[in-house]
């Protein structure tokens, strides 16, 4: 069987998912998820969190959790037991009292087990949660983003009004299409548009597009439009810069 790290790793280049991006939709920090794809589980935080952010990160990977988390039982029974230094017992005489005092420490330890179980859970539900649905849903813009609903009897050579900056206007027709729209270097939407729908993005200086399926999407800049973004089925990556004349030619 592949070694776990290794197919975390494949499985996100697979899809292309950023650390970043794993570490906002997973509520798992970066440096984390970079140990994990390179089995350095001893970085983690301790077993339990280490399990944790396992089981959390397979699943969003849509990989068989229950295999990864038999594969990591299985490798950790066989790491060497740690070293134990023989120390010799002091008899001590009975203290009165002293089974008050077991009872107390066990009932500490069973506190401690609660919350740490309590933890794990938490973390699990908060991952699943936070799991976007790609690509199957569209994600809510932020405020200040319009959006605009279907509408057959919208003209189609209404005048665009000028704008300061950029300003892409995205339009699906066909078949559904994902995409990623940063704007300044903040990323304002993410989701799958249906045929019909349009999306209208406005930014000071910049505008990138990550679109998975090019050829169902129209795409115009400031008003002049050009086309479509590229062949059925093809990943795209565009970016428009405010002062420069909007293409699509392939650099």
């Amino acid at each position: 069987m592949m070694p776990i790290g290794e197919t975390l790793k494949n499985a996100r280049m697979k899809k292309e998912y950023t650390f970043e991006y794993l570490e906002e939709a997973t509520k798992i920090r970066a440096k984390y998820l970079k140990a994990l794809e390179e089995d350095q589980f001893d970085v983690l935080p301790g077993p339990v969190y280490a399990k944790a952010f396992l089981r959390t990160y397979a699943k969003y990977l849509e990989l068989d959790t229950e295999d990864i988390m038999m594969e990591y039982n299985l490798m950790a029974n066989n790491a060497p037991p740690p070293v134990v230094v023989e120390s010799k017992e002091i008899e001590r005489e009975p203290v009165a009292g002293g089974g008050k005092k077991w009872r107390y420490l066990a009932a500490g330890a069973a506190v401690v087990a609660l919350l740490a179980f309590n933890a794990l859970y938490n973390t699990d539900k908060r991952a699943e949660d936070n799991k976007p649905d790609i690509p199957q849903t569209v994600q809510q813009e932020p405020a200040g983003q319009s959006s605009t609903p279907e509408n057959n009897n919208t003209p189609k050579d209404t005048v665009p009004q000028p704008v300061q900056g950029v300003r892409v206007v995205l339009k699906v027709s066909d078949d559904p299409s994902w995409m990623r729209v940063e704007a300044d270097g903040n990323t304002i939407f993410s989701g799958t548009l249906e045929p019909g729908q349009m999306k209208d993005f406005q930014a000071e200086q910049r505008i990138f597009l990550h679109v998975g399926n090019a050829g169902a999407v129209e795409v115009s800049v400031n008003g002049k439009d050009l086309g479509r973004l590229g062949a059925v089925g093809k990943v795209e990556k565009k970016t428009f810069t405010v002062g420069e004349e909007p293409n699509l030619t392939q650099g």
